[in-house]
């Protein structure tokens, strides 16, 4: 593996800016080294938050004796050549910058060892008595017994820059950032084996078996782990692989997020719309999914020379990643029937219940063995590439003079853009005789155009759907026995073993909704549903209410509001929508008016209708309103006509779902 300095025009076209602002940005840059080195097994441990010392361990390729001084040097990597390989990168560091700037500001001890060498390195850096991004380190280099691959630890950082260190958080507060990073990389690449140790103690250990829903229970739990809905989608050059979270695991941050791209952990407005939207009306307002999603594209589509951190990326078609997200996560959640399960147990038992998983989580890490890196060597059944990705796998790019698009469209690109290869796979009629595909795409040898077939990026991972059978189908209503209302509020139904319990406000709410937007999006003028009103009601605009008014003024008509001025900012409402009719229709006119106004509505017209939509659904029937059987059961006559009757336009649940196991536990019928 050779180390070579980039040129000067292309270290022009890196974006500039501080690598190492604090620990977590050392371990992202050390683990981000493993991985590109091919470890199929990585150690992290820290003391003291990271500030006293980091260590990460991998059994990677390893340095050669040759290459190490260069390796410390500012703008030198193996990693890229020129500035053309910035536009089709498949590692995860690039810049040349990160050891360098450890080194620059810490005591850096690097033990080194390639599978062909007898023995390795180790190399230590001379203390700088000042900092300054344009001092050269200066390495200390010696012979020593060493396993293959790479250990590099990390003392007193900051010890240099005293006015740097003053600005980190507490132990407990660095070490938390690190431990959210170290769990999202072992998400990244599940065929990896991390290993991870705060202070002394075991905090992670993942099997590297390639399972992401193992990994999920691993680290958000058993309760997440069972609640998540698996996502598996592919169209054209683009893959979508992992879990989201059904509405009732919402979050009030966007936190729990989770994306990579080509198996780079980072962060995108556009993905977290696309994710938000693909929920419609499933989610309340102010709360964010819980969603682990691995997007797989074309290397030249994704552009993440946009941050020091590379942290951020840039699509080059932001729109199409945009839409296919947001398909895909819809079409996932109208598959599945999002009707909560509740489980009937106090607040201590649910703690006691939490504590005593807790518990069983951390026994079980710790009577797990914890083999570090060099150990698992023996396991890589071929050399890592100077390039590495993922898992035991080895990639071979070859990277020649682009072509022209094909005319063909996105889906089909030349085979002179990219190729590549994974050399693993030794029987092409049984590829998962060796599992661990490294590439997310490989080229089929017979085909002569170029089509790129995408491979699983979890080979061990069930992605199929484990939910019980639909109860909202229109052939189950015969089975429906309806038990009566209570509070005035809710209805209570047995189906089988299971009772149901159907808010009627929220229940009508998303029925007028959904007739609404159904009669909006049909486009027909005779289904416009108006119903006239006598006399007429006169409302008065304000100034900005009556610019939104007339700025989609073609959205209440379709709507089936019939408006005329009356002079000045009064107006006449003639006929409302049918399903608002019987309410005050300048009320709930004005209500719309007001939110359109607060929210300073944009976007695309679909989204401006859902939003009127959902406020003129105010009209439904409220809680505390007693409603005769007869009528209950055309409410859920309604609900089982629609395709997602789980939540209401704001995104509450519309009904909740208990089973007769778990009133059996409570009454001591079943003693668990």
């Amino acid at each position: 593996m050779e180390i070579h300095l980039l040129s000067d025009e292309t270290i022009n076209r890196i974006a500039a800016g501080e690598v190492v602002e604090r620990p977590v940005n050392v371990v992202k840059e050390l683990v981000e080294n493993a991985i590109d080195a091919g470890a199929s097994a990585i150690t992290v441990e820290i003391r003291e938050g990271g500030k006293k010392m980091i260590r990460v361990t991998d059994n990677g390729c390893g340095i050669e004796k040759s290459q190490i001084t260069k390796a410390f040097e500012r703008h030198a990597t193996s990693k890229i050549r020129d500035d053309s390989d910035l536009t089709r990168l498949v590692s995860l560091g690039f810049r040349g910058e990160a050891l360098s700037s450890i080194a620059a500001v810490s005591q850096v001890e690097m033990i080194t060892k390639t599978r062909d060498s007898l023995t390795g390195v180790r190399a230590t850096n001379q203390l700088l008595s000042g900092y300054s991004e344009d001092d050269r380190v200066k390495l200390d280099l010696e012979e020593i017994g060493a396993p293959d691959g790479t250990s590099v630890v990390v003392r007193n950082l900051f010890y240099n820059v005293p006015v740097r260190s003053r600005f980190l958080k507490q132990p407990q507060t660095e070490a938390g950032y690190i431990t959210d990073l170290v769990e999202r990389q072992a998400l990244s690449h599940p065929s990896i084996s991390f290993h991870y140790r705060v202070d002394g103690r075991e905090k992670l250990h993942t099997t590297g078996n390639g399972d992401l829903r193992e990994l999920l229970y691993r680290i958000y739990g058993r309760e997440i782990s069972k609640k998540v809905l698996p996502v598996t989608v592919s169209e054209g050059n683009y893959r979508l692989e992992g879990f989201i979270g059904r509405p009732e695991i919402s979050r009030t941050t966007r936190n729990f997020e989770v994306f990579f791209v080509n198996g780079r952990m980072l962060k995108s407005n556009t993905l977290s719309r696309a994710l938000e939207a693909g929920y419609r009306t499933d989610l309340m307002q102010h709360r964010f999914p819980f969603a682990v999603l691995h997007l797989t594209l074309p290397p030249g589509e994704a552009d993440v020379n946009v941050h020091p951190t590379k942290m951020e990326v840039r699509f080059s078609e932001a729109e199409a990643v945009y839409h296919f997200i947001d398909e895909s996560v819809h079409s996932v959640l109208h598959s599945a029937e999002l009707i909560p399960a509740e489980i009937l147990e106090t607040q201590a038992q649910e703690r006691k219940r939490k504590r005593e998983e807790a518990e069983e989580a951390r026994r079980k890490l710790q009577s797990e063995p914890h083999p570090e890196p060099f150990e698992r060597a023996r396991f890589v059944m071929d050399p890592p590439s100077e390039y590495g990705n993922s898992g035991n796998s080895s990639l071979e790019i070859i990277f020649t003079d682009p072509k022209p698009a094909s005319p063909s469209g996105p889906s089909r690109i030349e085979t002179e853009d990219f190729l590549f290869v994974d050399k693993r796979i030794r029987d092409p009629e049984n590829p998962k005789a060796d599992p661990g595909l490294s590439s997310a795409f490989s080229q089929e040898p017979a085909a002569s155009e170029g089509v790129f077939k995408q491979a699983s990026l979890f080979e061990n991972t069930d992605f199929s759907d484990d939910s019980e059978p639909k109860i909202m189908l229109e052939d189950n209503r015969a089975s429906f026995r309806i038990i009566g209302q209570v509070f005035e509020t809710y209805w209570m139904i047995q189906y089988e073993r299971k009772l149901l319990i159907i808010d009627q406000h929220a229940a009508h709410e998303k029925v007028n909704y959904e007739r609404l937007m159904k009669r909006l999006k049909s486009n027909d003028p005779s289904s416009s549903g108006s119903q006239m009103l006598a006399p007429a009601s006169v409302i008065t605009m304000t100034g900005r209410e009556e610019g939104e008014f007339h700025r989609h003024e073609d959205v209440f008509r379709s709507m089936g509001y019939e408006i005329e001025p009356l002079g000045g900012s009064s107006y006449a409402i003639r006929a409302v929508p049918m399903e608002l009719y019987g309410n005050d229709a300048s009320e709930l006119l004005r209500d719309t008016l007001e939110e359109m106004v607060e929210e300073k509505m944009t976007g695309t017209p679909a989204a401006i209708l859902a939003k009127v939509a959902s406020m003129s659904c105010k009209a439904a029937v409220k809680g505390n309103t007693i409603l005769s059987t007869k009528e209950a059961e055309a409410l859920i006559g309604e609900l089982l006509e629609l395709d997602n009757p789980y939540h209401c336009p704001h995104g509450r649940p519309t009904m909740i779902v208990f089973s007769q196991s778990d009133m059996d536990k409570k009454f001591k019928r079943i003693v668990t």
